[in-house]
């Protein structure tokens, strides 16, 4: 199970988040394999509060969004050498509900990214829209469903499909983080996808043997389809 942990101690924006973002961060940690979420800014008092202690935009304001890092296997994440990554990470909380998300090379460097709730936005250098990068723009609006949402990352397709997630992809009891997981299935497994479920068709359901019985739900994002085993003659 992905974690989450505080970094920003002595920081001006020391508080913790609010429940429903922590829960937001992990489950799309969770959901893409990223083992945990380092939070190194996080909430900050509201305009308005007696001594109020505080920093650049309301976004951070009781705790409705947070930079975060993300790390796998102790390792920060670098969205420059590890973009598919970040990609997926970006597409998953967004199709679960973060709505303000910023990243960029001159914005925080290329380790941190900002995740939250608020009006929706991608944004890059000094806070714009217009900076957003590319890769970012694209990831949320999949995770926003425009269309098809998460499953567009990968096109993975009604048929056979390979597992393309470094660190496995895990094989759950329903559509949803929420299933508990019974296996581990290893990148480069090749699987039937048999349908799509989820708001936006985030979760195959899929038969690991071809034999026509269902085993249970991953997460499209990891799957890409199987070249044919037959090519033309």
């Amino acid at each position: 199970m992905a974690t989450l942990v505080y970094n920003n101690a002595g920081k001006t924006r020391n508080k913790k988040l609010k429940p429903q973002l922590e829960r937001l961060l992990t489950d799309a940690a969770e959901a893409v394999g990223i083992d945990k979420v380092s939070v190194t800014s996080g909430g900050q008092d509201r305009i308005g509060t007696p001594n109020a202690r505080r920093t650049g935009s309301t976004r951070h304001d009781d705790g409705e969004a947070a930079d975060i890092q993300l790390l796998d296997d102790g390792d920060v994440l670098d969205f420059d050498a590890q973009r598919s990554r970040f990609e997926a990470f970006v597409t998953a909380a967004a199709s679960l509900g973060a709505t303000g998300i910023g990243a960029g090379v001159t914005y925080m460097g290329t380790k941190p990214i900002h995740v939250g709730f608020g009006t929706k936005l991608v944004w890059g250098a000094g806070g714009k829209a217009v900076n957003a990068p590319a890769w970012l723009k694209a990831a949320a609006a999949k995770g926003w469903g425009q269309p098809p949402a998460v499953a567009a990352l990968a096109k993975a397709h009604i048929g056979r499909n390979i597992v393309m997630a470094r660190n496995g992809l895990k094989l759950r009891g329903g559509p949803g983080l929420e299933f508990g997981h019974s296996t581990t299935l290893k990148s480069g497994s090749e699987l039937t996808v048999t349908s799509f479920h989820g708001a936006g068709s985030e979760w195959a359901l899929v038969d690991l043997d071809d034999d026509g019985q269902l085993d249970g739900f991953v997460f499209a994002a990891f799957l890409t389809p199987a070249e044919p085993e037959d090519g033309p003659s």
